[in-house]
């Protein structure tokens, strides 16, 4: 059980660290907005993981048939998804963060934001079904199977939670161009995963 949850914590890390759609959409609205604002996309973004972890447990042969079948679909909507939110972000205006006023939406808003960054992403459903079937391989029990994924979900909110709050306590030193330039980069980065999901799909069309 010990090497099952120091495979868990480790895959954790690792995924809390990659940097994705997910990652700088939780430093972008930490920053912002502050790190609560950030936990609770955080936390949108890991009811997202397990929903596809159950669903890939419970239900892997329809996961794998139904995936491979609409997957230019799921691709598609991810990179509208993105595109939009990637022009949106680089179009917006720095603020003083000394001035930032609380932001109207309800925290329920911000849960949304994180389910919908990571479930618009089809590389998150596939990884998933990649550690579902790593577990099956290695004859982990449903009990091992039950802590392994919970150590994974655990360690990635907690590394997120490093991140939000770090991110939001240097964001004195940010000047306003330097967090327009963020907007800029964070925009570009949404735009870039938007068309690499959308290659595969061009690529059958080419």
């Amino acid at each position: 059980m010990i090497e099952v949850i120091i495979k868990g914590y480790g895959w954790g890390l690792i995924l809390s660290l990659s940097f994705g759609a997910g990652f700088f959409s939780l430093l972008h609205t930490s920053i912002e907005q502050g790190y609560k604002k950030g936990l609770l996309i955080a936390l949108g973004m890991v009811l997202s993981d397990l929903f596809f972890i159950a669903l890939c447990v419970f239900a892997a042969s329809f996961v794998e048939n139904q995936l491979r079948q609409l997957d230019s679909e799921i691709r598609m909507v991810g990179f509208v998804a993105l595109i939009i939110l990637g022009i949106s972000t680089y179009r917006k205006k720095a603020t003083d963060p000394n001035h930032i006023q609380p932001p109207a939406s309800s925290n329920f808003i911000y849960i949304m934001k994180g389910i919908i960054i990571n479930s618009i992403n089809p590389l998150t459903l596939l990884f998933w079904f990649g550690m579902v079937a790593i577990t099956k391989s290695d004859s982990f029990t449903l009990i091992e199977i039950v802590v392994f994924f919970s150590v994974t979900l655990g360690a990635m909110f907690f590394h997120q939670f490093i991140i939000c709050y770090s991110a939001n306590k240097v964001k004195h030193l940010l000047s306003l161009k330097t967090q327009q330039l963020l907007n800029h980069i964070i925009g570009f980065v949404f735009v870039i995963v938007g068309l690499v999901l959308l290659w595969p799909v061009l690529q059958k069309i080419i």
